[in-house]
C-alpha cells in the first residue's frame, strides 16, 4: 500500500504546479464575486436623457442635445460647445455599457446646397496633382543672386556644381531699364530684375519667390554666385529641421542701428529662411524698401533689420537650430592651400564664400567631393565592422556572410532555366555578340566598362599590398567574367597576369591572380516626370504590304470591337506599301482592292451623321524597300506637330490598357515608348490539336517577349520632326542625296531617335499589347543590323524549345488526353 501511495505521488508531483495554479485562479474568482445579484437593467433612451439631465446645470432636449431652457436664444457657440460636452461626458456614459449613439438631426450640420444649381449636386473639382489636394510641399529652392559680368561665368560655374542636386535653382540679376542685354545660359533659369540697386534686387527677389513659390516650398535658400555651397549639406539641413517654425540660418553678424543692435546673416556665406518668415517678412518688404535710412546699408544688412521689424525682434540670425549647425568657411585673405587642407572649419563648412574664379569653383567642388566619398567608406566600414560583431550573435545556420559585407547575397536559381549567364570576356573581344555571331571586338561603352574594372581592380590591390613593399603591375587580362544580378549589380571576375615588384629585395616575379570584384547597384531615384493625361488623341499609323494582306482582316476586326464599338479617342490611317511592279498595274489590278473594300464597309457601318472626312484615311505609297521612315516621311507632314503617333504593325491586338500606356509613356519633348510585345508562337505547331484561341494569354507555352520587334513605338510628331531634321544636318555635306536616301533605308524610328535625339528611349516589356502570328518579310536592302533583329524575330518566335523538340521528336510526345 505504502508503495502503491509513493508511486502515484511521484506520478503527479510534475502536475502538482498546475493543480495549484488552478485551485488558487478558482479561490481568487469566488473571492471577487459579488455577493448582490442585481438584475440586468434595460437602457432606454428616456433613461440616457435622464442621466444625461442629471448633470449640474444641464437640462438637455431630448432630440437635439441641446438644453430645454434658453434652447431659442442660444448663439450658435454656445449650443455646439452644449453638444460636445453631450457627446463626451464620461462620467455619464462610462455607466452605459448598452448605450446606442443617435444622429443628432440639427439643420446647422447639414451640407449647404446652392438653390441656384439646377441640380442638387454639388460639382466636385479635384486638383491637378494629389501633392496640391494632400498640401504637401515639396523641401528647398534656392535663389543664386548674379549679375551680367558673371552670370556667363561664375553662375555657370556654380550651376555646374550645384544645381544637379538641388531641387530647383533659380538665378537672379539687375538690370537698369536702359540696358537691353539678353543673358542666356543651356540649362538654367534667370530673372532680371528691372532695377540694378543691391537692395532692390534682394527685395524683388524675395518678393518673387513668396509669389511664386510660398505655397510649394518649405525652405528657401538664398546666395550669390561667388559662393561655394555644398549641396548635399544644405539639404542635410532642411531634411533634419522642423517646418512649424520662423528660422533664419546662416553666418550671424551684427551692426548698430537705430533699432539697437541688428543681427544679420552674412549673404557672402549664404542663408536659409523658412516659409513661415517669408510669410511675415513679405508683408513689410514695400516698407522697409521705401525706408530711406536703410539707402546706404548693404543687402544682408538691410534684410535683417527688415526681419528684426517684421517679427518685432523675435527672430534674429543664428547658425544653430535642434542641434544642426550651420558652418562656413571665408577665402578672403587666406592663401592656403584647400587641396591639403584638413581644419574641421574648412572640412565641415556648408558654403565657402570668397570664390573668385570659376576654376576655384570646380577645385572646391572637387576636394568637397573627395571628402564626402572617404567619408562614405569611412561609414561603410564601420557598418561592416558592426555586421562581422553580430554574427556569433545570428541562430545557427543563418551566420554565412555574404560577400561584400552588407550587400544582397548572390541569386540562387530555383531551376536551370534561372541560372544568370557569365559573358565571357578579354580586353580586346567578346563571346556575348548580338546575332550568332560567336565571337565580336570590344566597343563603345563595353570596352571602357573593361578598362575602368581593369583600373580599379589594380588600385585595390596596390592599396592593400603596398604597405608590405610590394608593387602590382598588369600584364594583361587572361579571362575575364561578367553577369548582372538583379539583386546586386554586375559582377566581375579577373583572372590577371600580374608583374610583383619587390622593393627592398629589388625582383620581379611574375604570377596569376583571381579578383572577385562586385559594381553594386546605386540608390534608386524618383526621376520627375512632366504631366501627361489620358485624353490625348492617338492616331494609329498602319503600313500594310503586300504580304501582310492576308491579316488585315483580323486586324479590323480587333479595332472595330475595341476602338469603333467603344468610340475611343484614336484615329486609323492605312498606309498602302506598293513595290514598283505591283504600283504599275493599280488601275487593271489592286492588289488591295479587297482591303479597301473592307475599308468601306467600315465606313458605311460607324460613319456618323454630318461628320466631315473619312472615318478611316488611307493613302498609298510607291517603294522598292519598305521602311519605317518612308511611311512617317509621308504621314508626319499632314498632320499638326503636337499629334500623338502610335506606328504599329497588323499582327497587333488592339487594347485600351495599351493606349492609354501609349498615351501616358510618350511626352512630347522628353521621351518616346517603345514597348516590348508579347508575340504568339505559330498556331500550327502549339495548337496542333485545338482550335486557336481568339484571346493571346501570356504564357510561357503560348508566346514571347519579342526583344527583336520594333514595329510598335509611341511618339509625338514635333519629337520625330526634329529628329530627322537633325539626322539631315548630321549627315556630311559631301554625302549626296542617295547616301540620305540609304540611310533612310537602313534606319528604324528606334535608330533615329536613339542617334539623333536627346530624349528619353523608353523600352520596356509590355503585356497589354500582344501580338498574333505573323512571319515577317526580312529584306537584306534595309541594312545587316535591321536584317538580323528580323530573322531572329522569326526564329525565335517560331515556338519554345520544348515544343520545337517535341515536332523533331514527335515519338517522345505524351499521349494527348481525351
Amino acid at each position: 500500500m505504502v508503495m502503491r501511495r509513493l508511486k502515484f505521488i511521484s506520478n503527479v508531483r510534475p502536475f502538482l504546479p498546475v493543480i495549484i495554479g488552478l485551485s488558487l485562479g478558482f479561490s481568487i474568482s469566488i473571492v471577487r464575486m459579488p455577493i448582490l445579484n442585481e438584475d440586468c437593467v434595460f437602457v432606454s433612451e428616456e433613461h440616457i436623457d435622464r442621466k444625461l439631465n442629471s448633470i449640474p446645470g444641464a437640462k438637455f432636449h431630448p432630440e437635439n442635445g441641446l438644453p430645454n431652457s434658453d434652447f431659442k436664444t442660444m448663439s450658435k457657440e454656445e449650443a455646439e460647445a452644449y453638444r460636445k460636452d453631450r457627446e463626451y461626458a464620461p462620467a455619464v456614459y462610462d455607466s452605459l455599457e448598452d448605450f446606442e449613439p443617435r444622429i443628432i438631426t440639427d439643420p446647422e450640420l447639414k451640407p449647404k446646397v446652392d438653390v441656384n444649381l439646377e441640380t442638387n449636386k454639388k460639382k466636385i473639382v479635384r486638383t491637378r496633382y494629389i501633392s496640391t489636394e494632400l498640401g504637401i510641399r515639396e523641401k528647398l529652392v534656392s535663389a543664386v543672386i548674379t549679375s551680367s559680368e558673371t552670370y556667363l561665368s561664375m553662375a555657370v560655374a556654380m550651376n555646374k556644381t550645384f544645381s544637379h542636386h538641388m531641387q530647383k535653382v533659380i538665378f537672379f540679376n539687375g538690370e537698369s531699364v536702359a540696358n537691353d542685354k539678353a543673358l542666356t545660359a543651356p540649362g538654367m533659369t534667370l530673372v532680371t530684375h528691372p532695377d540694378d540697386n543691391p537692395v532692390r534686387i534682394l527685395s524683388l527677389t524675395l518678393k518673387y519667390l513668396h509669389l511664386k513659390f510660398k505655397s510649394e516650398y518649405d525652405w528657401f535658400f538664398i546666395t550669390t554666385d561667388s559662393t561655394y555651397a555644398q549641396a548635399d549639406r544644405v539639404n542635410h539641413i532642411v531634411d533634419h529641421i522642423s517646418i512649424n517654425r520662423r528660422l533664419y540660418l546662416g553666418k550671424p553678424m551684427s551692426y548698430n542701428d537705430k533699432l539697437g543692435v541688428v543681427n544679420y546673416c552674412s549673404m557672402k556665406s549664404g542663408f536659409i529662411i523658412s516659409r513661415l518668415l517669408l510669410l511675415d517678412l513679405a508683408v513689410q518688404l514695400d516698407a522697409c524698401t521705401q525706408d530711406g535710412s536703410q539707402a546706404s546699408l548693404s543687402p544682408d544688412k538691410w534684410l535683417g533689420r527688415c526681419i528684426k521689424r517684421a517679427t518685432s525682434g523675435a527672430v534674429e540670425c543664428v547658425d544653430e537650430e535642434e542641434a544642426i549647425f550651420y558652418h562656413t568657411f571665408n577665402m578672403e585673405n587666406n592663401n592656403l592651400n584647400f587641396e591639403v587642407e584638413t581644419t574641421p572649419e574648412f572640412e565641415e563648412a556648408v558654403t565657402v564664400s570668397g570664390v573668385n574664379s570659376p576654376q576655384m569653383m570646380f577645385q572646391l567642388h572637387k576636394k568637397y567631393s573627395q571628402l564626402e566619398i572617404d567619408k562614405a567608406y569611412k561609414e561603410i566600414g564601420e557598418i561592416q565592422d558592426e555586421i562581422k560583431s553580430l554574427v556569433p550573435k545570428l541562430p545557427e545556420g543563418e551566420r554565412e556572410l555574404s560577400w561584400p559585407i552588407g550587400i544582397n547575397p548572390s541569386f540562387k536559381p530555383t531551376n536551370r532555366w534561372d541560372i544568370i549567364v557569365w559573358d565571357y570576356f578579354t580586353e580586346d573581344y567578346t563571346l556575348t555578340c548580338p546575332g550568332e555571331v560567336p565571337k565580336c571586338d570590344l566597343t563603345g561603352v563595353d570596352k571602357l566598362d573593361i578598362q575602368n574594372i581593369l583600373q580599379i581592380a589594380l588600385d585595390r590591390l596596390n592599396e592593400k599590398y603596398n604597405p608590405q613593399g610590394l608593387i602590382l603591375e598588369k600584364r594583361k587580362l587572361i579571362n575575364g567574367y561578367r553577369r548582372f544580378d538583379p539583386q546586386r549589380g554586375m559582377e566581375y571576375i579577373l583572372d590577371l597576369l600580374l608583374t610583383v615588384i619587390i622593393e627592398n629585395e629589388n625582383q620581379e616575379i611574375e604570377l596569376s591572380h583571381r579578383v572577385n570584384m562586385l559594381r553594386p547597384l546605386s540608390q534608386v531615384e524618383i526621376i520627375p516626370m512632366p504631366y501627361v493625361t489620358e485624353s490625348a488623341k492617338v492616331h494609329i499609323i498602319l503600313p500594310l504590304t503586300k504580304q501582310e494582306r492576308v491579316y488585315f482582316e483580323a486586324f479590323m476586326d480587333k479595332y472595330a470591337k475595341v476602338c469603333l464599338n467603344n468610340d475611343e479617342n484614336v484615329a486609323l490611317n492605312i498606309v498602302f506599301v506598293y513595290d514598283p511592279e505591283t504600283a504599275q498595274r493599280i488601275h487593271q489590278d489592286d492588289i488591295f482592292a479587297e482591303q479597301k473594300q473592307l475599308l468601306q464597309t467600315y465606313e458605311a457601318r460607324y460613319k456618323k451623321d454630318g461628320k466631315e472626312g473619312k472615318l478611316i484615311p488611307w493613302v498609298s505609297i510607291k517603294t522598292e524597300v519598305p521602311s519605317q521612315l518612308k511611311t512617317m516621311d509621308i504621314v508626319a507632314k499632314k498632320y499638326p506637330t503636337e499629334s500623338l503617333f502610335l506606328l504599329t504593325s497588323v499582327a497587333a491586338n488592339m487594347n485600351t490598357n495599351f493606349l492609354n500606356r501609349c498615351r501616358m509613356n510618350a511626352i512630347p519633348g522628353w521621351q518616346v515608348f517603345f514597348p516590348i510585345p508579347f508575340s504568339q508562337y505559330n498556331p500550327q505547331i502549339i495548337f496542333q490539336n485545338g482550335q486557336v484561341p481568339e484571346q493571346i494569354d501570356i504564357k510561357p507555352s503560348n508566346g514571347h517577349f519579342d526583344l527583336y520587334s520594333f514595329d510598335e513605338v509611341c511618339f509625338y510628331n514635333s519629337d520625330y520632326m526634329a529628329s530627322r531634321t537633325k539626322m539631315a544636318a548630321t549627315v556630311s555635306a559631301e554625302d549626296s542625296k542617295e547616301s540620305l536616301s540609304d540611310l533612310v533605308d537602313t534606319l528604324e524610328v528606334y535608330d533615329v531617335m536613339i542617334k539623333y535625339s536627346q530624349l528619353h528611349v523608353f523600352r520596356a516589356v509590355e503585356p497589354q499589347l500582344t501580338r498574333r502570328y505573323v512571319h515577317r518579310n526580312c529584306n537584306k536592302k534595309n541594312g545587316q543590323e535591321i536584317f538580323d533583329r528580323c530573322e531572329r524575330s522569326n526564329a525565335e518566335g517560331l515556338a519554345s524549345r520544348t515544343q520545337l523538340a517535341m515536332e523533331l521528336f514527335p515519338e517522345n510526345k505524351e499521349p494527348s488526353k481525351t
